[in-house]
């Protein structure tokens, strides 16, 4: 009996512990943490040097907006969650810092989960805390902010982290630096529909888990779109750099466009896995090698489904220094990496993919199809110093070196010189990629020279 009612007297405090969190009414008020912390029950406190302080979970209702001033500096307790139903507008006019309150504290972040309820970020610092977002009808957009050392207590898939499935969302002009978790995820059941673009992730996943920096789930009718970013790793040895899945194997009439993107020092470059249908073009992707046993990873791109139902065009795109370029470990989807005989055909790809020093275990490794279905790769440049089939043979594995595996069509090659090619040898210390003209910009394109390794490369 006495643990009966020390039961009943541990949920009453429960109870009133919830009852005691500030819940807006929900009438279409807009709430700035100048305004709650003038509202008495909510936990937002003015500090002498102008920040506030959150020291207890609050919740904005749906109907109602949260916003971030101009030059707010918001500090979150341990454990403190802020729950947003309605809209979140975090777009001040010059610059706002979201942060931890000490340097033992572990907030949980921003849950914004309402549907129809929109959030707007821009020009604003998150540090240690994440944001957990996703309702039917809802969207987010993302413009020149920056996730650092999101501390992982919000969600177990990143600084932003979708948790149902959404449209129309926009992430891009970011910074995402030293995440303990992957940058962007979305759960397996979660697909979305997103433009992830010229942003830089630099070295996320400093736990080391297996998850790449952008970790996310396509099927649906959503399209996904990554494109024009630097994904540059730590050399961890289980964080990849894009990883795009559908594990489930849910239906999708959407499309995945993973195109001119800078993906260097990962674990692996790109993987996909199960049915995706996608285009992997003019990506440039250097050292993607650091996992510690090749058979476990290592490829500049992996394509994994043994639904045999995935529809990858591949493009234009520079392999260098992985342990594998192109791996296909199992099962038999359509992948198109070069189909030159015909101009005028709707699947004419003119291949121009370039393999350079791919390999492990003293072997170059350009394409290593372990899968059982037909792949096309014409017109590509192999790491070999004679582009003709004998030469290109010793780089590819297929049918010719075991009779269950998936043939492999790669004549004619590329021609000598017509593709990408080094110009010119450079010092260069900024890290920086030019166009054809001369000017910087942040990611290489189809068409423009990068720097690697000191040398000027020309894309043509």
């Amino acid at each position: 009996m006495k643990k009966f009612y020390s039961f009943l007297l541990i949920a009453a405090v429960a109870v009133g512990a919830m009852a005691d969190e500030f819940i807006s009414d929900g009438s279409g008020n807009v709430y700035t943490f100048n305004s709650l912390s003038q509202i008495e029950g909510t936990g937002v406190t003015l500090q002498e040097d102008g920040s506030y302080l959150v020291s207890q979970n609050f919740t904005i209702a749906e109907g109602d907006v949260l916003q971030l001033a101009n030059n707010d500096v918001i500090k979150m307790g341990n454990s403190v969650q802020i729950t947003i139903n309605g809209d979140a507008d975090f777009a001040p006019a010059d610059t706002a810092v979201v942060t931890r309150d000490a340097e033992d504290s572990n907030p949980k972040g921003f849950w914004m989960l309402g549907e129809n309820g929109n959030a707007n970020l821009k020009n604003v610092t998150f540090e240690y805390v994440g944001i957990v977002f996703g309702g039917v009808g809802s969207s987010l957009t993302a413009d020149n902010c920056t996730f650092t050392l999101h501390n992982g207590k919000s969600s177990s898939s990143g600084a932003i982290s979708f948790n149902a499935s959404c449209d129309n969302n926009v992430i891009e002009n970011c910074y995402f630096i030293e995440n303990t978790l992957n940058a962007i995820g979305c759960g397996a059941t979660n697909p979305v529909g997103i433009i992830i673009r010229n942003n830089v992730f630099w070295h996320n996943t400093t736990d080391n888990r297996n998850k790449p920096q952008i970790n996310m789930t396509c099927a649906g009718d959503y399209d996904m779109h990554i494109v024009d970013n630097q994904v540059i790793g730590g050399q961890f040895t289980l964080s990849g750099g894009i990883g795009v899945s559908n594990m489930m194997g849910l239906a999708h009439t959407g499309k995945l466009y993973i195109e001119n993107n800078y993906i260097t020092e990962n674990r692996y470059g790109i993987t996909t896995i199960g049915s995706v249908d996608a285009v992997i073009k003019n990506n440039v992707m250097v050292d993607n090698c650091y996992e510690t046993n090749a058979n476990n990873g290592g490829s500049c791109i992996s394509i994994y489904d043994s639904s045999s139902s995935s529809n990858i065009y591949i493009e234009g795109n520079w392999m260098e220094g992985g342990l594998w370029g192109i791996t296909v470990p199992t099962g038999a989807p359509n992948i198109n990496m070069g189909k030159v005989e015909d101009p005028t055909a709707e699947d004419f790809n003119p291949g121009n993919n370039t393999f350079v020093d791919n390999g492990n275990g003293g072997v170059l490794y350009d394409l290593f199809n372990n899968g059982t279905g037909t792949i096309w790769a014409q017109g590509n440049t192999w790491n070999v110093a004679v582009q003709d089939e004998a030469s290109i043979e010793e780089v590819i594995y297929h049918q010719v070196d075991d009779p269950t595996k998936g043939l492999v069509i790669f004549m004619p090659a590329k021609s000598p010189g017509s593709g990408i090619e080094e110009i010119e040898a450079a010092q260069q210390a900024d890290g920086l990629y030019y166009n054809l003209q001369g000017m910087p910009m942040q990611t290489p394109h189809a068409a423009g020279i990068y720097i690697h390794n000191g040398k000027k490369i020309l894309v043509k």
